[in-house]
């Protein structure tokens, strides 16, 4: 995305699990915790060229994401919901879009797909 005065944007997608501390998880918030270090980073590396590197945090998101992963998300829902209380209802795609493209726009570093999930920071 173009910026005023040239420079442009960079959008990186994390997960809420970066947030948090999931059994048989570790590997995947792992790697989306460094995705989080990466962009910020980046973000003020890349400032002086007028480029924003934003991160976003996404909920559970309704696509087929968990058809394709080790552990599912039923598997782990109790010791979630045991530590954090019940689990939400997952995300539209749609609603993510349309909060990363007010991340976009307002120049936010981080961008959460909820604002319950700032707390967990």
């Amino acid at each position: 995305m173009q910026l005023q005065g040239g420079g442009g944007a960079i959008v990186n997608i994390s997960s809420g699990t970066a947030l948090m501390f999931l059994p048989g998880m570790s590997p995947y918030s792992s790697l989306k915790s460094a995705v989080v270090s990466i962009s910020l980073t980046a973000r003020e590396e890349l400032k002086k060229d007028n480029i924003g590197v934003s991160v976003v945090y996404p909920y559970m998101t309704l696509t087929a994401f968990e058809d394709n992963t080790i552990k599912e998300v039923e598997d782990v829902q109790p010791e979630i919901e045991e530590e954090r209380g019940p689990l939400r209802p997952p995300d539209a795609a749609e609603y993510i879009a349309e909060k990363i493209l007010e991340g976009i726009e307002n120049n936010e570093a981080e961008i959460f797909a909820h604002d319950w999930m700032k707390k967990l920071k």
